[in-house]
């Protein structure tokens, strides 16, 4: 989901004079409406903040820098001659609908601010009836949302699309300023212009890691759906991903353990409990002290549209290590609990797309059945009190363009010998 500062700055910049040529604030207000449709009024606070925010700058530029820079404007984009001209005239013959309406107004919407300001227009006055304006324009694109909600989450395919764009946001703000960036660059003539870009390019690739992981990764707590209540393998996909759209790659769920809860045996079997970004308050510092310690924090995965509860690794270095998540999926019929594992071997590293970045992580030993059947004879030697199968929960998967892995497509099923084994399936 759009997060509530992304929300502000789209707001933000698409009432700010310059950005706003750019950015169009209508996706970023109706998402607030999805937001509010799932209970979640920050993101109507933040677009309404972030367009008050954008008036003001706008509003006071013009009032500050007056005609010369209404004059560079027009020179830095000749196409803004037009609305200016007809916004001065608009505002000279009926100012105060003009400044209520603003957000309606179509071509001139971006530019009434700024020439509000040129105009010398009473900052009390225009204060009060752009607030009107903008609660008015506002309201219009989040009642839109609210209402496409409904919508999307009866259509499949509006539900994926919607699901892609979210996680996408950050990835798309930053091609729409690179983009800013370059047109700007060749407008100017810029000197350099590859090796400025380069920079601009790194710069924002480092951002969207840093924000992600640091900034933003723990908010997928917040809104976290309930675990599930029970657990139904006929009905269950088998299959991980990298973020809630099936855009990204499956990763394969190939362990089941019946119990009340795999910490126990992960630390006795000799795992180390790993962090994860959503569920552990990771700052940079954290992370190169775990780093220090070859326990580098553990990327998440989405089941069920649900991040891990759980993640643990056996000692290894940076580059190299076997690790599992875990997911709690409810009771049985025989009313013992189950947990779902994802269990692999990382081999050295990649860049690759995660929920809407693209950056460096661990890559994946396509081979998920070894570290399966290593786990399971690991089990067999060292411990009494639990048992293991292998049971044919999913069908065979090929390696292709929707899997990073390869598998016969059986799931290691882990029982504690003290439960019933009951009816599981």
């Amino acid at each position: 989901m759009f997060d509530t500062m992304t929300l502000f700055w789209g707001a933000l910049f698409d009432a700010l004079i310059g950005p706003n040529v750019f950015v169009p604030g209508e996706p970023f207000l109706i998402a607030a409406g999805f937001r509010l449709h799932q209970g979640i009024w920050s993101g109507v606070v933040a677009v309404i903040l972030g367009g008050f925010l954008g008036d003001q700058i706008s509003y006071v530029i013009g009032r500050r820098f007056g005609r010369n820079a209404q004059s560079w404007l027009m020179r830095w984009l000749p196409k803004t001659r037009r609305p200016i001209a007809r916004c001065r005239l608009l505002l000279q013959k009926r100012g105060t609908i003009v400044l209520v309406f603003s957000r309606l107004l179509g071509p001139v919407a971006w530019i009434v601010p700024f020439i509000a300001g040129v105009n010398h227009i009473a900052w009390g006055r225009f204060t009060l009836l752009t607030s009107i304006g903008l609660l008015l324009g506002v309201t219009q694109f989040v009642l839109w949302g609210y209402l496409l909600s409904y919508g999307i989450d009866t259509i499949p395919l509006l539900k994926e699309a919607e699901l892609f764009v979210v996680e996408h946001i950050q990835s798309i703000l930053m091609l729409v300023f690179l983009s800013v960036f370059l047109f700007i660059a060749k407008r100017y003539r810029w000197r350099r212009l590859g090796l400025k870009f380069t920079f601009a390019l790194i710069a924002a690739v480092a951002y969207l890691n840093y924000s992600h992981f640091f900034w933003s990764a723990d908010d997928l707590i917040k809104d976290v759906k309930a675990n599930p209540l029970y657990f139904d393998e006929t009905r269950t996909v088998f299959k991980a991903f990298p973020g809630e759209s099936s855009f990204f790659d499956a990763q394969a769920i190939n362990v089941v353990f019946i119990g009340n809860n795999p910490q126990t045996i992960m630390n006795q079997l000799g795992w180390i409990e790993n962090k994860t970004f959503s569920r552990n308050d990771i700052n940079l510092v954290d992370y190169f002290l775990l780093m220090r310690n070859k326990t580098p924090p553990v990327s998440d995965l989405f089941w069920n549209g649900r991040v891990q509860d759980m993640a643990f690794q056996l000692p290894g270095n940076l580059l190299k290590r076997s690790h599992i998540r875990w997911w709690n999926a409810g009771r049985n019929s025989g009313e013992q609990q189950v947990w779902l594992g994802a269990l692999s071997y990382d081999d050295g590293l990649t860049f690759t797309p995660y929920r809407g970045i693209v950056t460096m992580l661990h890559s994946i030993d396509s081979d998920v059945d070894k570290e399966r059947d290593k786990f399971k004879r690991t089990i067999d030697l060292f411990s009494n009190n639990l048992s293991t199968s292998k049971q044919a929960y999913s069908a065979p998967v090929s390696k292709d363009e929707e899997h990073d892995y390869y598998s016969d497509g059986e799931i290691l099923v882990i029982r504690t010998r003290t439960l019933p084994i009951g009816n599981n399936g």
